[in-house]
């Protein structure tokens, strides 16, 4: 901000002002009677004076210099004047160079200049970015879409160098600190489970914390994560270091020769100290330490005997029947089990079981249970129900399991005892032998209903809580209209109005279900997709995003219904459609489902050409006109004006009359409508929620119930039905429950929802800046005296809304988000989204669990919790609060 107001006193002072330049001699009358005021008109007219227009750019900071190796350092991407068009910026890929997941900050200044006040804003994405080789490193100058259009950022140069040693008097970082990968032999058997151990030594006069998380990328070989830091000290020549070992285990699924690392671990060093004497604080960077990579040789397995089926490990093999006698048609359970450490993600169930054919066999399902944290030590069960058919005394067993013994280098076989299960019949049943054969399957018979035990006589209970009577959905009233534009209206409704809405609609309706659309429109997303691919390539979340995006507009392009289909399943999409593109399309399926879901295998370099060849290709027919005349887009019109003309007595009952003659799924039907076209109607939300308790579904009434809540939660039917809803449901979060109970600072929050709340915080806004409007007004003396305390009296109460909103809102917590969801039935959270791959982590996800929905993909939704902790759901199992 520039000032230039050194002429200004010889100005104001200047007689001459009085009839030339200055109107009626305002300025030379003020200079002398109020030196205050003369000062501030400086000022103001110094302000104006100043300013400069300041075009938009996007630029580095710093644009170079020096840099360490291997040191972690920031590098910010200053926008200003402008912002990225997106949440995300693709950065160019840069040859030793690394760049993290940056940090936005934003900031906005004023200036003052003839032309006005103008607001300044910049938006920086500052990068943790590690150099990790010597020498000279640039980041190539490249475009980027902003929302003032497409700007250059120019190219910046770096030098790397030695980072600086951590301290003085030539000591160097491996002195101070350094890495270790090993494993406790590097001659192993395909499929053998081995301890890789990751080892920190620092001195620990320098030692001043790390990260947890060992960056390192096992792929091709099976790893678990590694655990949880385990420091300890010890004495090495002399000087005292501290020790941090975090482990984990993996293994190799085909013969070969591989490479385990290199590993990095970020750690903070004391490199000097700050003050004098007592108020001597230490100094500590990051620095980054690598290890060297270890070498393995894997051993094919010696050849198979019968029977085996890849498992590699320790295991033990046990057998259990319950029981050992019984009758005819009683069940009798024959459990086995597997247990041990192992490769189980290739271990793919228990060996068949033989038994006679005078049992009839519930199909078995196995139950696979694993260690917490462990991918290689679990046990596998499998339970099978026996129902005999006929008397008599059966053998059952044995059942033999083979694996190879990596600590023996040989294969072993377990196997169970031979059990003998008596059976016998009814009194004066004679006995019969057995006969062999293989068993026979049937599904698990249906409980038989028991007669009700009558309970014990108690006095009658006082009833319980009913859901409340529907309540009227929103509808706004018309104002009469004059008595002309009746008229009028009523000659132009009458033929003009009917037959042009009539045609609209009908027009509208069949472009809405003409059955090209969605593939027109898939077909136009995948261009945008494909061009915003040509910048995003590489290995980076922008890249992966787009592309999954491209495989949800391909399944819409080709008719694909399944949530996440294979490559047989859009082989024979594309082929119903058009055969010669068939085995194109699959191609490029398959090299996308490659790139994003199995290890680190990048997108050929001629992907883009070919995606955009085979979409050029797809020929997808356009709307016809003349459709909006077929008779299933006239007639719903024709019923439709049937039906508001007919009399008031003949028309359908409502939703309201449905629900209360106790069709509970016509109702619900009805107001799920409406919510789709008005989902942000809590009272429809409430009457749902009641239509679903008449049908015992609880869990989803209650998720209903929170939404209305969260809509309105002044109201009195929904915090009624809210505590109900959660007494039903077994749900008890503790968000909603503190919510329902309205103790304390829930109490006042609930006095207005998320969305009043900060509407009242804008409120307080606007009305703090009128008070300080009126301080500015009455310092100008425009105003009386009165104006000072009614604007400090505005003052203290935007203070006191703005703090009521603010805590208001803090206790709704993640409840305020417009994204937030709750999940309305136990369900599975998923690492990946797929129900295909076995060896993914899963976890399971509670009912009631209240999480914010940040991403969504083929009928998949990512969860984000307060904690950090994210995962995929399926997106039936949720209920959006907000939409």
């Amino acid at each position: 901000m520039r000032y230039t107001s050194a002429t200004l006193p010889s100005v104001i002072a200047s007689p001459a002002l009085a009839g030339r330049g200055d109107p009626a001699g305002l300025l030379r009358r003020l200079a002398p009677r109020n030196d205050t005021l003369r000062g501030l008109l400086l000022l103001t007219v110094a302000l104006l004076l100043a300013g400069a227009v300041r075009a938009q750019s996007v630029s580095w900071d710093p644009p170079g210099g020096s840099l360490g190796l291997n040191q972690m350092t920031e590098l910010s991407l200053v926008f200003q004047d402008c912002s990225p068009d997106g949440d995300a910026v693709s950065l160019p890929r840069v040859d030793g160079l690394v760049f993290g997941t940056p940090t936005v900050g934003q900031q906005r200044s004023f200036s003052f200049g003839l032309g006005g006040n103008r607001g300044s804003s910049t938006t920086t994405f500052t990068y943790p970015a590690r150099p990790t080789r010597k020498g000279p490193v640039r980041i190539p100058a490249f475009e980027i879409e902003t929302n003032k259009g497409r700007l250059k950022v120019a190219e910046a140069a770096f030098t790397v160098e030695d980072a600086p040693s951590a301290g003085s008097g030539g000591v160097t970082l491996s002195d101070l600190a350094i890495a270790t990968l090993s494993t406790p032999k590097t001659n192993l058997w395909a499929g053998e489970v081995f301890q890789v151990t990751h080892q920190l030594s620092i001195v620990r006069n320098r030692y001043n914390g790390l990260d947890p998380a060992v960056q390192w990328q096992p792929a091709p070989i099976v790893a678990d994560d590694w655990s949880k830091p385990s420091l300890a000290e010890t004495v090495v020549r002399g000087e005292r270091r501290a020790v941090n070992t975090q482990t984990t285990r993996a293994y190799a699924k085909e013969p070969g020769r591989y490479t385990l690392g290199p590993t990095s671990q970020v750690v903070s060093l004391v490199v000097g100290t700050s003050g004098y004497g007592p108020f001597a604080a230490p100094i500590a960077e990051p620095r980054q330490l690598l290890t060297q990579p270890v070498d393995l040789n894997v051993r094919p397995l010696p050849p198979p005997p019968s029977g085996y089926t890849g498992a590699v490990g320790s295991f033990t093999f046990t057998s259990k029947i319950v029981p050992l006698s019984g009758a005819v048609n009683e069940p009798i359970t024959w459990t086995i089990e597997l247990a041990g450490t192992g490769n189980w993600p290739d271990i793919a169930g228990l060996p068949a079981r033989e038994v006679s054919n005078d049992f009839s066999v519930v199909q078995p399902k196995s139950k696979r249970t694993m260690k917490d944290g462990a991918l290689f030590e679990g046990v596998l069960s499998e339970d099978v129900v026996l129902v005999p058919t006929r008397t008599g005394a059966y053998t059952l067993g044995p059942v033999r399991f083979t694996y190879f013994d990596p600590q023996a280098g040989a294969y072993k076989t377990l196997s169970t005892d031979t059990v003998t299960v008596t059976v016998g019949g009814a009194a004066g049943q004679a006995a019969t032998q057995p006969s062999i054969g293989a068993p026979r399957f049937m599904t698990p018979p249906e409980s038989t209903p028991s007669l009700p035990e009558l309970p014990a006589a108690v006095p009658p209970a006082p009833p319980e809580k009913l859901p409340r009577d529907p309540l009227p959905t929103g509808e706004s009233g018309l104002a009469p209209w004059p008595v002309r534009t009746l008229v009028w209206a009523c000659l132009l409704s009458s033929v003009l109005c009917p037959l042009i809405v009539w045609l609209v609609l009908a027009a509208v309706r069949s472009l809405r279900t003409d059955p090209q659309r969605r593939r027109r429109e898939a077909k136009r997303r995948l261009a945008a997709i494909l061009a915003e691919l040509q910048s995003a390539m590489g290995p980076s979340t922008a890249a992966s995003n787009r592309l999954r995006d491209w495989q949800q507009e391909t399944a819409v392009l080709w008719g694909l219904t399944h949530a996440a289909p294979g490559t047989p399943l859009v082989h024979a999409g594309v082929a119903a459609r058009a055969r010669d593109a068939a085995a194109a399309w699959t191609k490029l399926w398959q090299e996308a489902d490659r790139a994003l879901h199995g290890p680190v295998a990048p997108l050929p370099a001629d992907w883009l050409l070919r995606a955009e060849g085979a979409l050029r290709a797809v020929r997808v027919p356009g709307w016809p006109p003349f459709s909006l005349f077929a008779a299933r887009n006239l007639l719903p019109m024709l019923l439709l004006g049937l039906v508001f003309l007919a009399p008031t007595d003949a028309r359908a009952d409502t939703t309201a009359d449905a629900y209360k003659r106790g069709d509970f799924a016509t109702a619900e039907k009805t107001w799920r409508a409406t919510l789709d076209t008005t989902p942000r109607d809590w009272a429809a939300r409430h009457n749902l929620g009641l239509a679903l308790a008449q049908q015992d579904r609880w869990a989803e009434a209650t998720a209903q119930w929170t939404s209305a809540f969260l809509h309105h939660p002044a109201a009195d039917a929904t915090r009624w039905n809210l505590a109900l809803g959660l007494q039903h449901s077994g749900m008890a979060p503790p968000e909603l429950v503190e919510f329902s109970r309205a103790e304390g600072a829930h109490g006042l929050a609930r006095l207005a929802s998320p969305g009043g709340w900060q509407r009242a915080l804008v409120g307080a806004s606007l009305l703090l800046a009128a008070g300080l409007s009126l301080l500015l007004l009455n310092g100008y003396r425009h105003l009386g005296g009165w104006t000072k305390p009614v604007a400090l009296l505005a003052s203290l109460a935007a203070v006191l809304l703005a703090g009521t909103a603010t805590f208001s809102l803090h206790t709704y917590g993640q409840l305020a988000h417009p994204d937030v969801a709750l999940v309305w039935k136990a369900s599975v959270l998923h690492s990946i989204p797929t129900d295909a791959d076995a060896a993914q982590k899963t976890s399971p996800l509670s009912a009631g669990s209240i999480a914010v929905v940040d991403r969504t993909f083929l009928g998949w939704s990512r969860l984000l919790f307060p904690a950090g902790q994210t995962g995929w759901v399926r997106t039936d199992d949720l209920q959006m609060l907000y939409r």
